[in-house]
């Protein structure tokens, strides 16, 4: 009855009126499904129904973790933190400053989805009692927060509320016309009276002359490695892997920093600024390759593996679009040949120093959409040390302050690939991994998202979480994680636990047969 007053609005009836009868109205909502049954998360599994996965993947990794950034062995043993692994401390240079994470788009236009996904991605750095976190005063980030704070003791003042200035408002002044700057000199303006000014760190989610300024204004410490480099822009830091096609506008590239010291390479390949240079760098890339070598297109303005294209032939380079923007460019590269399945880590980074461990990316579509991450990894220990000196390898050249990333896939002969760089905000899980390290020991974790139902709410998906024992427990050190909830929306979720990945696996199945039944209520016709 619960379920179904807070996701469908039903009022003004009887739990008895609704489960019992002939023909009751919640028999109605399961097309017959016994009531007694939908939440009954083990007996599903037992009949092994609800386990199919529509974006998560129950990996068969090797089990065993006796290392912090590997698992390599058959016993899972639980890694006591050390005093260096605060990320807090790598990241700020002392565990005790408070960080006021705004983590809004820095586009001229902003959407209530999209503002709404930015903003609480960092939900998990905020330290109960000690950060600050500026949040849109949207209905849904509301509600999210309300059922967060309680759950990890965020108290309000933690909160600072600013108007979320959207494309569709009809306002017209001043205050509207720059959204992120503008935002960010309300926040600032309702910062708590009684916080030290000069020892808070402002986190932006991309460092721009305008923020950067507005936060140094009031004294701040600012955080993170500004969007303009001198090797390029940050947001398209992974064409300089390749050199460019036409030697007119050939700059520095992966191939002069001397990374096969380190045992990995990069791909072979070459970014282009239009269709003329592309068709140039696709047909010299035949006469480089050996015959056979399959290629990938990969816009250098996009992300999450948007626009990419696998096995492009000349006919996709005559048809791609390059945008109006001035110095757009692509990469066009060789496509790595893996092994049968797969196997892409991804390294976090803090300036030359790893954040966590080595993890094992979740792919889909051919290795194009990550659907998460997996660690840490179940690759050997000899890996993660190699993905981390072809990191350094490339922080000497880039010589970058704050958090960035590499991703990499493992080819046929076992050598790590560098196929991406993710630099220029922080990436998708390091609000995650910066709450893990404030626990006394590293944690098996899966972090990925769901499609959350249009009409679910919050805190009735907390509510089914705490009654199935699947919602995270301090205590316990497991459970579920849920710090984006944005209905209509893909959201992201983290399983965690200290004590195996059996623990973890066993948790994320039961999450996906709770998901399964929210899907099928939501499909079901509304009373």
């Amino acid at each position: 009855l619960h379920l179904a007053q807070a996701i469908f609005g039903v009022q003004n009836v009887t739990l008895s009126e609704f489960t019992h009868g002939p023909a009751s109205q919640m028999e109605i909502l399961l097309h017959g499904q016994p009531a007694s049954k939908i939440f009954d998360v083990d007996s599903q599994l037992k009949a092994g129904q609800g386990l199919e996965d529509s974006r998560t993947t129950l990996a068969s990794l090797p089990q065993g973790r006796s290392q912090i950034s590997s698992a390599s062995s058959s016993t899972e043993v639980s890694v006591i933190l050390q005093e260096d692994d605060n990320l807090y401390k790598v990241l700020v240079g002392s565990d005790t400053s408070p960080v006021l994470f705004g983590w809004w788009p820095t586009s001229a236009k902003w959407t209530a989805d999209e503002l709404a996904e930015r903003t609480t991605r960092c939900l998990p750095a905020v330290r109960p009692g000690h950060d600050l976190v500026a949040l849109p005063q949207l209905p849904e980030v509301e509600e999210l927060y309300g059922c967060w704070s309680k759950q990890h003791g965020l108290a309000d003042w933690q909160a600072i509320w600013f108007a979320p200035r959207l494309e569709s408002d009809t306002e017209e002044s001043d205050h509207w016309k720059n959204p992120p700057e503008a935002a960010c000199q309300e926040v600032f303006q309702k910062i708590p009276g009684d916080i030290n000014m000069a020892n808070l760190c402002f986190y932006p989610m991309y460092l721009v002359p305008g923020i950067k300024a507005i936060a140094e204004s009031h004294g701040t410490q600012v955080l993170g490695d500004e969007a303009k480099h001198r090797l390029g822009a940050l947001s398209s830091a992974k064409s300089w892997l390749h050199p460019h096609i036409n030697l007119e506008k050939r700059g520095p590239s992966l191939r002069e920093c001397g990374l096969e010291c380190s045992g990995a390479r990069g791909p072979r390949g070459y970014v282009a600024s239009s269709t003329e240079e592309l068709l140039h760098a696709f047909r010299t890339l035949q006469a480089e390759m050996p015959c056979g070598t399959r290629f990938v297109l990969k816009p250098s303005w996009a992300s999450g593996g948007d626009g990419i294209i696998i096995d492009v032939t000349e006919e996709h380079l005559k048809d791609f679009v390059f945008p109006a923007e001035d110095g757009c460019t692509a990469i066009l590269e060789e496509l790595i040949e893996g092994l049968s399945e797969l196997q892409s880590p991804t390294l976090y980074m803090i300036g030359s120093e790893s954040c966590g461990a080595l993890a094992d990316q979740l792919l889909s579509s051919g290795g194009v959409v990550n659907d998460g991450n997996r660690w840490p990894s179940a690759l050997p220990e000899t890996m993660a040390q190699t993905c981390l000196a072809a990191a350094r390898a490339v922080q000497k050249v880039w010589c970058l302050s704050s958090q960035w990333g590499l991703d990499f896939v493992i080819d046929r002969d076992g050598v790590p690939i560098i196929v991406d760089l993710n630099m220029g905000r922080p990436n998708g899980n390091f609000a995650v991994r910066l709450w893990e390290s404030t626990f006394c020991q590293h944690l098996f974790m899966h972090t990925s998202s769901w499609l959350v139902p249009p009409g679910l709410k919050a805190k009735t998906l907390y509510m089914l979480l705490a009654e199935a024992d699947l919602l995270w427990k301090a205590e316990a050190l497991q459970g579920i994680l849920i710090y984006q909830f944005l209905p209509g929306q893909v959201s992201s979720f983290v399983v965690a636990s200290a004590a195996s990945w059996a623990v973890v696996d066993k948790q994320l199945a039961k999450f996906k047969v709770m998901i399964s039944n929210l899907e099928q209520i939501e499909s079901s016709p509304k009373l």
